[in-house]
């Protein structure tokens, strides 16, 4: 049956062989590679924070118009997320509207080139081509996901997944050491671009279509595409889930209902899958955010921002493998609860730094301790050092959290929950940037801002302090009662 169709959800996909490490698995996962630069550069590293100082023209208002573009983007996909989701469980072959929403991404990412300071209503264009690409992203990440089961065998697509993570986050740090050699750690940077004026940020917008154009032929190449067949078309899912059986509206009570059930049925899961939401919501922000707070608090440049995202990137890398150690150590309940309560104390100590001083004026810290190195002053060498755990922490929680639930939930409903896990992401992601933007702006104050996201962090923790989970799994904790019974 090597090479017969495998019908997965009633798909027929290509047949589900080679493990993780075939050309289907590699061409799966390469998508990460490719794709991922895209928020870790413009979104995290570099654009974001120039388009705050140079087009908006003041850090404090910049970052609030930040906020407010991913919140707005975030709203959006909040209502196309679980609508096309349906569509492509039932629609058609995807490779197509892969390649159209990575289309959209790359164009939009290189239009960003243009964005400058006096360009007319350069702040609207900016904020319109950041949330296009930014719903282009994760459109595209919903195809992509949808396609996994077609990557490898059913035993291999767990490492599948993990090859991409890693490939994601391995091509995010090789793009900013390759920025940091060639454009930014240079007296003249390649293509004579001013570094005063913050062109060394701004080329990363084209220079990331680039990489998209290039390291995505791979994805396509080598990954197939569900069996075209007469049941499965795009014009009959948008029939099936906008006409007939109550249409759209039908199909909004009928998900209501089903959530109302889970959690009549799951409450203790559920639980937890509401404090992941909140607390994740205030991780993308402080992601997002983290990059555009400090070019305004600190004042940092294009080169000391590319190297704090390595930094801060290959620190994640090594919190996501301690994460595990971790969860070993104390169950993943008590890791997680760990983990957030560093961060809060860690970005506690972050927000205690200005440029001049430490823990809210107390040690001065404007004076020069590093001379002639990226980070100079006392407060920059602080601010750095707090970041290496707090990035640590970060990848520690993010994987905790994955554990946690295959910890607590039913092994026969891990798929549904599962899919809970990835929606609420996607559906609640502009609440933290909203936050911070609502906060920043009605404060004038980037610190006040940012400060919203500890009430997401304690949120989180508090809610998650009510779930029960032990240190075994509870599945195999009801399997030891029943033989013992």
């Amino acid at each position: 049956m090597s090479g017969a169709p495998v019908q997965t959800d009633d798909v027929a996909y290509e047949a589900a062989t080679g493990g993780a490490l075939g050309k289907k698995g590699i061409g799966w996962a390469i998508f990460e590679f490719a794709r991922n630069p895209y928020y870790n550069v413009i979104v995290i590293s570099l654009y974001a924070p120039y388009f705050a100082k140079y087009v908006v023209g003041d850090e404090t208002e910049g970052q609030a118009m930040v906020g407010w573009t991913i919140a707005i983007a975030g709203i959006i996909m909040a209502v196309i997320a679980p609508i096309l989701g349906s569509l492509i469980d039932t629609g058609g072959r995807r490779k197509f509207p892969t390649f159209l929403a990575l289309a959209v991404l790359g164009v939009t990412a290189s239009c960003l080139w243009f964005v400058e300071p006096n360009l007319p209503n350069a702040v609207v264009i900016g904020m319109a081509l950041m949330a296009t690409g930014y719903c282009a992203y994760t459109v595209a990440e919903l195809f992509h996901n949808a396609m996994l089961p077609m990557a490898a065998k059913p035993s291999s697509l767990p490492v599948v997944s993990g090859l991409g993570i890693s490939l994601g986050n391995f091509g995010s740090i090789l793009f900013l050491v390759l920025l940091s050699i060639f454009i930014t750690g240079t007296d003249t940077p390649l293509f004579g671009l001013d570094t005063e004026n913050g062109e060394t940020s701004r080329i990363s917008g084209p220079l990331v279509g680039l990489w998209l154009g290039i390291f995505i032929l791979p994805f396509f190449l080598l990954m197939p595409d569900i069996k075209k067949t007469p049941e499965r078309s795009w014009r009959r899912a948008a029939k099936a889930s906008f006409g007939g059986n109550g249409g759209l509206i039908g199909s909004v009570r009928n998900a209501a209902t089903y959530v109302g059930e889970m959690f009549r049925e799951h409450p203790n899961v559920m639980r937890y899958l509401v404090a992941r939401m909140i607390y994740a919501d205030g991780i993308a922000a402080l992601l997002t955010l983290g990059s555009v707070y400090v070019g305004g608090v600190l004042g940092w440049g294009a080169n000391q921002l590319v190297l704090s995202g390595i930094v801060g990137g290959l620190c994640a890398v090594f919190g996501a493998l301690a994460g595990g150690l971790i969860d070993q150590a104390f169950g993943p309940k008590r890791s997680i609860m760990i983990e957030l309560t560093c961060i809060i104390l860690l970005m506690t100590l972050q927000l205690s730094i200005t440029a001049d001083a430490l823990l809210f004026g107390l040690i001065p810290a404007g004076h020069e301790v590093w001379v002639g190195g990226p980070f100079p002053r006392l407060s920059d060498v602080v601010y750095l050092s707090l970041l290496i755990p707090v990035s640590m922490m970060l990848g520690a929680v993010i994987t905790s959290s994955r554990y946690m639930l295959v910890h607590i939930a039913p092994p026969e409903n891990i798929g549904q929950f599962f899919g809970f896990y990835a929606m609420a992401g996607s559906v609640t992601v502009w609440i933290g940037p909203g936050l911070v933007a609502l906060m920043t702006t009605l404060s004038g104050d980037q610190r006040i801002g940012m400060s919203g996201l500890g009430l997401l962090f304690i949120a989180g923790l508090w809610i998650i302090s009510g779930v029960k989970a032990g240190k075994t799994p509870t599945y195999l904790q009801e399997r030891e009662l029943s033989e013992a019974s």
